[in-house]
């Protein structure tokens, strides 16, 4: 009997974490991709660019901390490629965002 429920617990557990993670995923701010520089979430316009760059980097190190992931964009699929759209602490979300990807990062400003 104890290595029937062990069973049944090793199958349930995965698929759990599974569905939570993909509600999760679900429920994130979908940011769209105009151009490769620009985000657009509820009519606001994010860019970046050498300006954005200066003021958030020294010497290609980030001079802010991340505080919450807040969404994603439209390129990231819930398995595989995911470019996550983050918080940065002490600056208002509909002004400063950040955005990691795999291979890039980047700080967009509201224009």
């Amino acid at each position: 009997m104890l290595k029937r429920k062990k069973k049944i617990l090793l199958l349930i557990a995965p698929l759990l974490l599974i569905g939570c993670l993909y509600i999760y995923d679900a429920s994130l701010n979908v940011y769209n991709t105009k151009t490769n520089d620009t985000l657009v979430y509820k009519n606001q316009e994010f860019q970046r660019g050498y300006e954005t760059y200066k003021k958030f980097y020294e010497n290609g190190e980030r001079k802010f901390e991340l505080d919450k992931q807040i969404g994603k964009t439209d390129n990231s699929k819930f398995i595989g490629f995911k470019e996550s759209v983050w918080k940065i602490k002490g600056k208002p979300e509909d002004e400063v965002i950040f955005v990691k990807g795999l291979m890039s990062e980047g700080v967009y400003e509201r224009k």
